[in-house]
């Protein structure tokens, strides 16, 4: 489903070249759950950018379904991210005027749609808000709920769409530790219901554990923790 070929990443500065990422190398299956651990800095959310088609590689390519991302022109590229990439932030990002249901149907805003397809779109954030347990939050405000319920709330939003490709970027950081946990089941378990491929970048060993395919991403490197049997 997902492959990287050579990857480089070198960001520019006035004084220096700097390199984050070098000739990384990874192919992932369809339905895999895969974690990036590192520490800031380590380059495992420049990885999650990449992959997700937010930026682009100095060097190298980066497959998606046999699309080579950096092929795609920019309107190409936003409805690749659009129906096949759900993003879910450490920073929930939801639109405090918006409702809950509201947030949820915000991606399927990209495009006009007929009634039927809307009335569609309606019923599955319906159907996901129930499978991440606020099904009694439909017109609920951001600002009334608990930094857990915000982040359900986020990957519901992810999943809309019905997207392949679910990328989380330290989707635990901000929370408790139980609420934490909390989402990380939610996660694994909407990779099984939705058969959709998982990819979390966390600084958590914890949450990276839980992943079936575990990597650190360090000296500019990735490399293979574990892989966890079925």
């Amino acid at each position: 489903m997902l492959e990287l070929v050579d990857i480089n990443k070198t960001y520019s500065t006035t004084a220096e070249a700097v390199c984050v990422l070098d000739r990384i190398n990874l192919t992932i299956e369809s339905g895999e759950s895969v974690s990036f651990m590192g520490p800031s800095g380590s380059g495992k959310t420049t990885l999650l950018n990449l992959i997700g088609g937010l930026d682009k590689p100095s060097s190298g390519k980066v497959f998606l379904n046999r699309a080579n991302l950096a092929s795609l022109r920019e309107g190409e590229l936003a409805r690749l991210r659009n129906t096949q990439i759900g993003f879910v932030f450490q920073l929930h990002y939801l639109l405090p005027q918006c409702t809950t249901l509201e947030n949820v149907l915000l991606p399927t805003l990209a495009r006009r749609r007929s009634e039927i397809e809307k009335n569609q779109a309606h019923k599955r954030a319906v159907e996901l808000l129930e499978k991440v347990g606020l099904q009694k939050y439909h017109h609920v405000r951001p600002g009334q709920l608990s930094g857990g319920q915000r982040q359900r709330v986020a990957v519901a939003r992810a999943l809309i769409n019905q997207p392949q490709l679910l990328l989380a970027d330290e989707p635990t950081g901000s929370l408790d530790a139980d609420t934490a946990q909390q989402i990380a089941q939610l996660l694994l378990e909407l990779n099984q219901t939705e058969q959709v491929t998982l990819i979390v970048a966390t600084h958590s060993g914890k949450l990276a554990r839980q992943m079936q395919c575990q990597y650190r991403v360090a000296n500019k490197q990735l490399v293979k923790i574990e892989q966890k049997k079925q």
